[in-house]
């Protein structure tokens, strides 16, 4: 998903390039809600180019978010405001398993003699050009969002990572029915040292870093600790996480998927696990193969890096 400015004839807003100075272009879904028949996105868009701004507000330049299911062919055109989040429904029959999204800020009109501020001066200083309707302005490097496990769209309420600075090897807690630490109420836990956190922090924030690589962080941090709490719910003193979210969410997503009774399956820990992810391990081997081939490309347009 990673949109290149080296195809661009002019100067593009994206992470990747330092076509712009001081400007970014983000989209983020900051909510979503799919309980009912449609699949409800609130999205957020976040610019910072007053040229860019000024172009949108004109009317000469509009924000654009593709949304895309690849296993559905379902493809959808939403326009974006930047002064507020919008939201957006989509037919839940109409997606599976996964949605990207691409977005984008386009000319809505020919722009003769553009040129912005914000232009990095070492490039094209004194530079204008010709623009038609529906140019690249900016684009950001795009998003993934698995929609169809209960397990995954409340993984934030189920699975709790946290820094811990007294330990030096990750640890997994799970809270039980009688928990009275208060941090670990309803919580699968997951402490990690220091430096592992602030990598695990930077991967889930820089943005750079974490497309696509959600997938590959569940299953490197997440699969197994829900492989463990899987193996707890097994044993006969199961009885002691009864009732706390966690073992509630993982119950519901079993039976979802024809697990009515963990004693009564022959799939190990780690199977039910995965399939409770939805595949995390293939998708994150794929995401690791794209990650890689993304990183050789940067690497065959810098020689220097």
């Amino acid at each position: 998903m990673r949109s290149k400015a080296i195809e661009y004839p002019h100067p593009v807003l994206n992470e990747y390039s330092s076509d712009y100075i001081d400007s970014t272009f983000s989209v983020n879904v900051f909510s979503n809600n799919d309980e009912d028949a449609d699949i409800v996105l609130s999205i957020e868009c976040k610019l910072n180019c007053s040229g860019l701004e000024k172009l949108i507000l004109d009317g000469d330049a509009k924000v654009i978010l593709c949304l895309i299911c690849q296993r559905t062919s379902f493809r959808k055109m939403f326009e974006l405001d930047i002064a507020k989040p919008v939201t957006i429904k989509i037919e839940k029959s109409k997606i599976v398993d996964l949605v990207e999204f691409e977005a984008s800020i386009v000319a809505a009109r020919d722009i003769n003699e553009f040129s912005l501020p914000e232009f990095n001066p070492e490039y094209f200083r004194g530079c204008h050009f010709n623009l038609k309707k529906g140019y690249v302005l900016a684009n950001e490097a795009g998003f993934k969002m698995k929609l169809n496990t209960h397990i995954e769209k409340d993984i934030a309420g189920v699975v709790l990572v946290r820094k811990d600075s007294n330990i030096s090897s990750a640890k997994v807690q799970l809270s039980t029915s009688n928990e009275v630490n208060p941090e670990l109420n309803d919580y699968i836990v997951i402490s990690l040292p220091e430096e592992d956190y602030k990598i695990y922090s930077k991967m889930r924030t820089k943005k750079y870093l974490k497309n696509n690589a959600e997938r590959f962080i569940q299953a490197v941090i997440i699969l197994p600790a829900i492989t463990e709490a899987i193996g707890r719910l097994r044993l006969d003193d199961s009885d002691q996480y009864e009732g706390t979210m966690w073992a509630n969410s993982i119950y519901v997503a079993l039976k979802k998927n024809n697990i009515e009774d963990l004693d009564d399956t022959e799939k190990s820990d780690a199977e039910i696990a995965n399939i409770l992810l939805g595949d995390v391990i293939s998708d994150s081997l794929m995401e690791l193969m794209n990650k890689m081939e993304e990183w050789a490309n940067i690497r065959e347009e810098d020689p220097t890096l």
